[in-house]
């Protein structure tokens, strides 16, 4: 038996809007469940990668910065800030994962979970249209 193949038409702007939202809101929970895994047992991922990330997003946002006009030490400190802070969601995404997975999710009642899902989704609604709106216009 062949693998399930799920296609989703993004031509439809609502359907397209609705599964970028939830794709953000549940990247937010899962920040935020990593958050407490971290302060509950550590690091998600033995420190040498997380180290590991940090250098090629450094790599990577400098030479971002730099493409963009930024001047020598800028352009360093444009990247070293970027990837702090990407670094940061990987890991607390990936230990959100982890929580999830490890039964972290029992603890939590049912309507704080959907309270949450409900106020990132808004959020994540409101990132998003204030995104489209700055592209758009500068």
């Amino acid at each position: 038996m062949e693998g399930w193949i799920i296609q989703i038409n993004l031509e439809n702007y609502f359907l397209r809007t609705l599964v970028i939202v939830v794709g953000m809101s549940l990247a937010m929970i899962a920040v935020a469940l990593g958050i407490i895994y971290l302060f509950e047992t550590g690091l998600p991922m033995p420190a040498p990668l997380i180290f590991l990330i940090f250098a090629v997003l450094f790599i990577l946002g400098t030479t971002f910065f730099e493409g963009r006009g930024a001047v020598h030490p800028w352009s360093l400190i444009g990247g070293a800030a970027s990837s702090i802070a990407v670094t940061f969601i990987v890991t607390s995404i990936t230990g959100g994962i982890l929580y999830a997975a490890t039964g972290g999710l029992s603890a939590i009642p049912v309507g704080t979970i959907l309270y949450s899902l409900s106020a990132c989704m808004i959020v994540s609604m409101v990132t998003l249209k204030f995104a489209s709106y700055k592209l758009q216009y500068t």
